[in-house]
């Protein structure tokens, strides 16, 4: 009698509870495999934190470079008196100033209609100039204003918008100014019967006293870095001077992004001997020592600097027993008025010597510190976990076909001595009824 490898029985015959006895031997058997899926989970738990960290320090990096770059603290607001006449835009080159802005006339597109009722004769063509360029649509058989608007609209460059309105056929220059100017010609062009609804007109103001024009109603170079966007005629002025709001949102961004590199790197190397828990990555040295080495860059002075000005500190930004820092913003905005250039160099100077080192900014060294270590020594040791995890599934893959096998063979093993027993107890049965037979 032959037993199936997916059939077990549970003492029918002996009375003994054989699956709980295979399930208690598979447990001792899956022993491996669970000491295997325990450390899985733990490389598992430390490859998130390490990508965590490794994220954050990313955002340092780039936060550290924003403070770096030339002019990041130098920043310039345009400020209009009347915003319903204009607004305004700095750059970090614009000349403060005030400047009295008289908007005499808006730039507007040029704009055409046709006549209503427009009679299509197919062969007939329109030649549309605009911005120097001609396009030729031709009337085909069966158009209407909105085929032939349409046929418009796919032309290559037409230099206008076609649109239909009232039945009329409607061109508006696509670049505003008299630069954009619409003409008509050719066979169909009194057919449409064309007039001029708007004007092509440039716009044009006074900046000073000084006459400016312009094809749109933004208006750059007239004041050095400053981007003028007309909105309405009218006079107003515009105030163009330092940004230190701004200039102290960057330096926050840069705070924010240290502190939470710092609280993470803590919480993940600590042991907190009131819960008796360790972080995951307790006693890994190499996240601590990262820790340690960007406390030490963010705490020192910038070799060789000199003068009011040559640390973090002195700045406004100072650092905490734990690590963090904090940000006094007037601190800060006492420093940028005193010494602008001072304060830039602490954060980004570039010093003649090759690499970047003590004479560097300290938000430069920063930066160069974390992509250094980002790219190299947490890029390895992500790149080991990936390997080491994938190694891990591997193993719990061919554990997992052994015990498989396993299993099936204890249940054939048990199903056999079941049916052994059964066939026991039925010749015992047998033998009792012929001794009884002897008997009467």
């Amino acid at each position: 009698m032959s037993t199936s490898a997916s059939l077990s029985f549970s003492g029918l015959a002996s009375g003994i509870d054989t699956a709980a006895i295979v399930d208690a031997l598979m447990k001792l058997e899956r022993m491996p495999i669970d000491r295997v899926k325990a450390q899985k989970t733990q490389l598992t738990a430390k490859q998130g934190v390490v990508q965590e960290i490794n994220g954050l320090l990313g955002k340092l990096k780039d936060a550290a470079a924003k403070l770096s770059e030339p002019g990041a603290l130098q920043g310039k607001t345009a400020t209009a008196a009347d915003p319903t006449v204009l607004s305004a835009s700095a750059g970090a080159a614009a000349a403060k100033g005030v400047y009295n802005v008289q908007v005499t006339a808006l730039a507007q597109a040029h704009t055409m209609a046709s006549a209503p009722g427009v009679a299509f004769t197919a062969g007939r063509q329109l030649d549309i100039t605009a911005g120097g360029a001609t396009t030729s649509v031709a009337m085909e058989a069966g158009d209407t204003v909105q085929t032939f608007a349409d046929r418009v609209n796919a032309a290559d460059d037409p230099g206008v918008s076609a649109s239909v309105v009232n039945g009329r056929l409607v061109l508006i220059a696509r670049e505003s100014g008299t630069a954009g100017a619409i003409s008509v010609g050719g066979s169909a062009a009194a057919d449409f019967g064309f007039t001029t609804t708007q004007a092509a007109q440039d716009a044009t103001a006074t900046i000073n006293g000084v006459a400016v024009t312009s094809s749109g109603n933004t208006i750059q170079g007239a004041i050095s870095g400053v981007d003028v966007v007309l909105a309405k005629e009218g006079t107003t002025t515009v105030t163009v001077g330092a940004d230190p709001a701004g200039a102290e949102a960057t330096v926050t961004a840069f705070v924010d992004a240290y502190n939470a590199l710092i609280r993470n790197v803590r919480l993940a190397t600590s042991y907190d001997a009131a819960t008796k828990t360790a972080g995951t990555l307790q006693g890994d040295s190499s996240i601590s020592s990262m820790g340690g080495q960007i406390r030490s860059i963010a705490g020192a002075a910038v070799a060789g600097l000199g003068g009011a000005y040559d640390s973090l500190a002195q700045i406004g930004i100072t650092s905490a027993r734990d690590g963090t820092m904090t940000l006094d913003g007037a601190k800060l905005r006492a420093a940028l008025d005193a010494d602008p250039a001072a304060v830039a160099a602490v954060l980004g100077r570039e010093d003649a010597v090759a690499g970047v080192g003590a004479g560097d900014g300290i938000a430069r060294q920063i930066r160069h510190f974390a992509d250094t270590f980002s790219s190299q020594t947490l890029s390895e040791r992500l790149t080991g976990f990936t390997a080491s995890l994938k190694r891990m599934d591997d193993k719990i893959a061919t554990l997992e076909d052994v015990m498989t096998v396993r299993e099936q063979r204890l249940k054939q093993q048990f199903a056999a001595m079941e049916t052994a027993v059964a066939q026991f107890q039925a010749q015992g049965g047998n033998l009792a009824a012929q001794l009884a037979g002897l008997s009467a």
